[in-house]
């Protein structure tokens, strides 16, 4: 598979490998991405009633956990893979999550909407990121909360892990070509302290920032 970001292709690529999704994750991330998800969550401190959406949500997982930490807020997942959908329908949670098929750099929904919007692992699969990171913007109220995980700092655990995701992908799974995107997708997504200077531009203000396995994987808050 090329380095292709367009949206048909992407689309195709998740639905793909959307049955082994969550288990090649939890492998290559040695058994730590849902605590780092969970920490992510945690930190935003959601309150009931609040307004959340879970943009490139995948599987869900981000929208799961929201919901374990506060069942009475109100979360809306959004992906464009119809096969990450369905396995995110299938997982259990408390209340009530609301997952729609759609494109995040044109949300159907009105500015000043959402109390949080996050996003883990989606920004650099998105062919044009900077109109996702404005329409996230847009639809979130003033004061407002942008909450995005990913891949952080190229340092040499992370090389580690370009050389290891391969192998693990070549075992797993028959869509190899896909995480072999993936890893080039990675290396060309900035670093966080890029990454900030990317969202200060479209008018967030950086609230928080954490990394994660020694900064491989990073966690900025940004604040509208």
């Amino acid at each position: 598979m090329t380095f292709d970001k367009s949206p048909k292709n992407i689309q195709i690529m998740f639905n793909l490998i959307a049955n082994k999704y969550d288990l090649i994750n939890n492998i290559m991330s040695f058994g730590t991405q849902k605590y780092i998800k969970y920490k992510s969550i945690k930190i935003l401190k959601i309150k009931p009633h609040d307004k959340i959406i879970d943009l490139c949500c995948g599987t869900g997982d981000l929208s799961v956990l929201i919901n374990q930490i506060e069942p009475q807020a109100n979360v809306t997942g959004i992906d464009f893979s119809d096969n990450m959908l369905d396995i995110a329908r299938k997982k259990k949670h408390a209340g009530k999550i609301q997952y729609f098929q759609g494109d995040v750099t044109n949300l159907p929904y009105s500015d000043n909407t959402f109390d949080f919007a996050v996003m883990g692992f989606g920004l650099r699969n998105i062919q044009n990121a900077e109109k996702a990171v404005e329409e996230a913007y847009r639809i979130l109220k003033p004061g407002g909360c942008f909450m995005h995980l990913d891949f952080g700092k190229k340092n040499l655990l992370n090389k580690l892990y370009n050389l290891t995701t391969p192998f693990i992908a070549r075992l797993l799974t028959e869509n190899f070509s896909a995480y072999s995107y993936l890893i080039k997708s990675k290396q060309n997504f900035p670093e966080p302290d890029d990454l900030i200077k990317d969202f200060e531009s479209k008018g967030f203000k950086l609230k928080k920032r954490q990394d994660f396995l020694f900064g491989v994987i990073s966690m900025q808050v940004m604040v509208k």
